[in-house]
């Protein structure tokens, strides 16, 4: 049997939840008396599924194909568990509308990634509240909650958790569902895990749900387990002390108690005047750009009464905190801080890692109008010369090159630029430095380290110079959820790709604003939960990208400007470039810059569903301007997209609607539909959303429904709407395309782009339709209007002028993103 978390069982009677170390805040008074319904400690053996518990609850298992479930060894087994496969075991006769379930968890030996999940408040349709034990490949865990509607998954909350999950570890887990049962109000939902054995902390995650897709029926209660695709072999999950209860109290925090301060001898001090209070001078209003950050140094932001304060050039880590004693540095801060508070940063450079850790809400903003620099390197002053070179010795960062765990990844670095994965970086007045292999190499402009020596070589005379080398990672990781950072700037960490970004958002409904992220080794900012904001930032100069991120449900990315990154020139793919978003729904990418990157401007991959991409100015990419890849249901609508090979790729996507975008100048086409061999159903397939079933019916990978309307087509390239499967016979027929009210780019030419390409279900054939009359007799429902000659972009304002009555009538969700009255009719820009 497994151990049993005695603090849990001994009070669950009492709705009160008490362990020696930590004291749960004691409930309001609940309406009904907590009952235990279930109390499972596996005691039976039976060699098909789990069998009843103690009492007469039955269990319910499904599906029997994808894992064998058993009782034995005083555990319930899912044994087998299939790569992409999973399990679901329900309590059905069990229903009830506040409820609480806890149970231990032996996660498996092998290093697997895995899902381990409670369901409670199930309906019949399959609807349920999701709590979730995600412990990864390399035994990272987190906490996640979810709302499924049907076949649809909304992510509520993830959090972090402090422990790793080594082989066999065995974890308590308890999830907790109250309120909204009687229709009206919201819902709570609690998570908390922890070794088990170790003392019951507080709870870790809560969120609250008032949607009108709330779940306010009583249901089921039971689990579900799901493995990886990406993991080599079956595993194996054991269950013990399972314990469901009705009408418990709701999941709240723990109160912050305030320490009775130690009395302080009395002196009779000298007679001094009372000081006026320093405060905060209230910020005079700063005009915002209409995209990227406030420039470093007139960012106005008020700090509350009870702020703490740094300053790196007067403060003291042995201070208060306060405007007249500040901290020295950010991370004292952090330690010293509360939940809720704010840390000002006064003006100066801060070389400092920190974290701001999963149990504190904070915002860190910079002083008004106050330049505040996170640094990631430092002033390298002793230099020798050598002929047209100089050195410095008794350097010791040498940086981790490895990307998906292979060092300097042919994957991913392009052997035009061999170094492209080495986060070292020189620079010399603020100017970088190319990294070459060896100091034989070094040349004027070029710098190499050798580890060996522990050394630095450059070619350009350091001499009157400032010359800095980075020699920390990572800026700032947020692991809280609803915390803020606001009104500085981030340069210069030599960040390498696992550690994903110089600036980490890890937790729920995060904020990042008016930062400057410039100039770091590998990614800017990544985000890796639900709900992040990001707003007026300026990310530019990123070795290998600016924005990435990973599974985040309601996602905003907004008012930014995203320039110049993949600077160390990275291949195109897997991926580079301004930003690159994946496993994410509800994504809103509005009113950005995201130009003049090596490689895609920005680029939506791997089921994200839900998107709304409107007013962005994507152009003079390397690649391509906009790319919808792998995703489904999505708003294209109102961007500039020009001076590129691709102004807008739509790849194994459907559900897309394209309306009132400028596109024109660019290589090879403007909107490119693509269908190849991938499909979310695929045994094996990468790049599915683990949070979703598989099949997904909402995100295929089957390209179909994509709408083109009210799109200006400029001269230049091959195609101006191109549609084309080269690898399974799908034709451009059966992509259900609708193509109207577009104003294309006559074809007076054969070096001018054709209007439309329409693949034929051969793999080969593409019909060429060169003019609006071949559109129309391919279709008689597709009525566009095209130009009297060939035109660029910049010739083009008398021919969009005169073509407005072609337009169609915008449809109510694209008008709603557009700001528009739905049926407006407007070619172009809106």
């Amino acid at each position: 049997m497994l151990p049993t978390p005695k603090a849990l069982l001994a009070t669950l009677a009492a709705g009160l939840l008490v362990t020696s170390a930590i004291a749960v805040i004691a409930p309001a008074p609940a309406t009904a008396a907590q009952t235990v319904l279930v109390n499972d400690t596996f005691t039976r053996t039976i060699a098909s599924g789990w069998g009843t518990a103690p009492g007469g609850a039955a269990y319910t298992v499904s599906p029997s194909s994808a894992a064998s479930l058993s009782v034995a060894s005083n555990t319930g087994v899912i044994g087998g568990l299939k790569p992409g496969g999973s399990a679901t075991v329900t309590l059905a006769s069990e229903s009830v509308a506040d409820v609480d379930l806890t149970a231990n968890i032996q996660v498996p030996a092998a290093p697997v990634s895995l899902f381990h999940a409670f369901e409670l408040r199930r309906q019949a349709d399959g609807s349920t509240y999701r709590g979730r034990l995600q412990v990864g490949s390399t035994g990272s865990t987190s906490l996640a909650i979810s709302r499924v509607n049907g076949a649809v998954e909304t992510g509520l909350g993830r959090v972090a958790l402090p422990f790793i999950a080594t082989k066999a570890t065995t974890i308590s887990v308890e999830f907790r569902v109250t309120g909204g049962s009687s229709g009206s109000g919201a819902i709570t939902i609690g998570g908390r895990a922890w070794v088990a054995g170790s003392s019951m902390p507080d709870w870790q995650s809560i969120v609250t749900d008032s949607s009108s897709s709330r779940i306010t029926k009583a249901g089921a209660a039971g689990l579900w387990e799901y493995a990886s695709s990406s993991n080599a072999a079956a595993v194996t999950s054991r269950y013990d002390n399972l314990v469901l209860s009705a009408n418990p109290a709701p999941a709240a925090l723990a109160p912050v108690s305030t320490p009775t301060p130690t009395p302080t001898a009395t002196t009779t001090p000298t007679a001094t005047p009372t000081p006026t209070p320093t405060t905060t001078p209230a910020p005079a209003a700063n005009p915002q750009p209409a995209q990227g950050a406030t420039p470093v140094g007139t960012a106005t932001y008020a700090a509350p009464a009870t702020a703490l304060y740094v300053s790196p050039t007067s403060g003291s880590d042995t201070n208060a905190g306060t405007l007249a004693k500040p901290f020295k540095t950010v991370a004292a801060a952090i330690t010293a801080s509360k939940t809720g508070q704010t840390i000002v940063l006064r003006a100066g450079v801060y070389h400092e890692a920190v974290t701001i850790p999963t149990n504190k809400t904070l915002s860190i903003q910079a002083y008004p109008k106050e330049a505040v620099w996170f640094d990631g390197s430092t002033a390298v002053t002793s230099w020798s010369a050598s002929g047209s070179t100089w050195k410095t010795s008794g350097w010791s960062f040498f940086g981790d090159s490895s990307m998906d765990g292979v060092a300097d990844n042919p994957g991913f670095v392009d052997p035009a630029h061999p170094m492209a994965a080495r986060p070292d970086q020189v620079f010399i007045d603020g100017t970088a430095l190319r990294q070459v292999a060896t100091a034989a190499e070094v040349t004027a402009g070029t710098f190499a380290v050798d580890a060996a020596s522990k050394s630095i070589t450059i070619g350009s005379n350091p001499a009157g110079h400032d010359v800095r080398a980075s020699n920390l990672t990572q800026a700032i990781a947020v692991l809280s959820p609803g915390s803020t950072l606001q009104g500085f700037g981030v340069r210069r960490y030599a960040t390498s790709y696992s550690e994903k970004g110089a600036v980490r958002l890890g937790s729920t409904s995060e904020t990042a604003r008016d930062l400057v992220i410039q100039d770091n080794a590998m990614i800017g900012i990544n985000v890796q939960n639900n709900a992040a904001t990001l707003d007026h930032l300026t990310v530019q100069r990123n070795g290998l990208m600016g924005i990435g991120v990973n599974a985040s449900y309601g996602l905003v990315i907004k008012n930014s400007l995203v320039t110049g990154n993949n600077s160390e020139q990275f291949k195109p793919a897997p991926v580079s470039g301004g930003m690159k978003i994946t496993r994410s729904r509800g994504v809103t990418i509005t009113n950005n810059n995201t130009s003049n990157n090596y490689g895609s401007g920005i680029w939506l991959d791997e089921s994200c569903y839900n998107a709304t991409i409107t007013k962005n100015t994507s152009s003079s990419n390397q690649y391509t301007g906009i790319q919808l890849e792998l995703g489904s249901t999505a708003i294209i609508a109102d961007n500039d997209l020009s001076n590129e090979q691709f102004a807008m790729q739509i790849i194994d996507s459907s559900n897309v609607k394209i309306f009132n975008n400028t596109m024109g100048g660019n290589s090879k086409f403007d909107v490119r539909i693509e269908q190849d061999e991938r499909r979310q159903a695929a045994p094996g397939a990468v790049g599915r959303d683990p949070r979703q079933p598989v099949p997904d019916p909402t995100v295929t990978w089957l390209t179909k429904n994509i709408t083109v309307a009210n799109n200006v087509f400029g001269s230049g390239g091959y195609w101006q709407v191109y549609a084309f499967d080269a690898e399974t016979h799908v034709s451009a027929d059966a992509m259900a395309l609708t193509i109207s009210g577009n104003l294309f780019n006559q074809r007076t030419t054969t070096a001018q782009p054709t209007l439309v390409g329409w693949g034929q279900g051969d793999n080969v054939t593409v019909t060429r339709l060169d003019t609006v009359a071949a559109i129309n007799a391919k279709n008689p429902a597709f009525v566009n209007v095209e130009t009297s000659s060939s035109l660029p972009l910049s010739g083009m304002t008398s021919a969009i002028a005169g073509a407005q009555s072609g337009a169609v009538p915008l449809p109510a969700d694209v008008a709603a993103a557009l700001g528009q009255r739905a049926g407006t009719k407007k070619l172009g820009h809106l």
